[in-house]
């Protein structure tokens, strides 16, 4: 919500940028009608708009928000200690964030970042990625990952990864090494750049009898992977390797350790 539309255009194509949906809003009413029935991932209002201080009305806007994190920003005027002075207020009055303006592409990612990180935090879940262009195999991994109570999505190589999903929200991306495109071992070195909560799995055959799987893990391994998954591998093996990359966030490792045996147990 910015009632510059001038800037709220130019913010809603920094985020474009980032692969983020904006949706617009130019005054508070604005902004509490769209609210009313639509679920947002983030916030981003100014700090005022020509009905007065948008942290005046903080408490409106949780109750009409949902769980989505609120993030305050303000040039306070063009002057230094009144751009301080505001954000300093946006905080005690129950703002997530707080963002100075003018802001930098950089700066956005940061926040966009903290926003992902606010969700992750918060969520129940454990959601997986698996990146797999065997067909077959990729249906087998994500049946076997939901059994268990993973939230799981899927993708055919890295560049639908990167494009197709939110990478910011995702807790373990398990990889083929050997897939068409970039491939696993530059897609792992790209995801563990740039999303470094990510733990990475990495899993693949050999090349033929001269590059093993060993050498082709031993590469994923040097681009960043957490673990490595020799194929082909059994079921079990590969929720013992995920269980050893996370830990229920309510139910502790002996549950989740119980749902594994459960299925094999079956």
């Amino acid at each position: 919500m910015d009632q510059n539309r001038d800037m709220a255009q130019r913010i809603a194509s920094m985020l474009h940028q980032q692969k983020w949906t904006s949706v617009l809003s130019f005054d508070q009413k604005m902004a509490m009608r769209m609210l009313k029935g639509s679920r947002f991932h983030l916030l981003l209002f100014d700090a005022y708009d020509v009905g007065g201080a948008t942290i005046d009305h903080i408490d409106q806007i949780r109750g009409e928000a949902q769980d989505a994190p609120l993030a305050i920003m303000s040039d306070g005027g063009g002057r230094g200690t009144a751009i301080t002075a505001a954000m300093n207020q946006a905080r005690i009055a129950g703002a997530d964030f707080v963002l100075p303006k003018p802001f930098n592409t950089d700066k956005l990612k940061g926040l966009l970042a903290d926003t992902n990180a606010y969700h992750r935090a918060r969520s129940k879940d454990h959601n997986v990625l698996v990146i797999e262009d065997d067909e077959d195999l990729r249906n087998d991994v994500c049946r076997v990952l939901k059994q268990v109570g993973y939230k799981v999505s899927y993708a055919s190589n890295v560049e639908d990864a990167f494009f197709d999903h939110n990478l910011g929200l995702i807790d373990i991306v398990l990889t083929a090494v050997l897939i068409p495109g970039i491939g696993g071992i530059e897609g792992t070195a790209q995801i563990k750049s740039e999303f470094s909560h990510c733990k990475v799995v990495a899993m693949s055959e050999g090349v033929d009898a001269t590059i093993t799987a060993v050498h082709v893990l031993a590469a994923a391994k040097a681009a960043g992977a957490d673990a490595l998954l020799p194929k082909p591998f059994t079921m079990h093996d590969m929720l013992k390797t995920m269980q050893d990359l996370i830990r229920a966030k309510d139910d502790g490792a002996e549950d989740a350790q119980a749902a594994i045996d459960a299925i094999f147990a079956r």
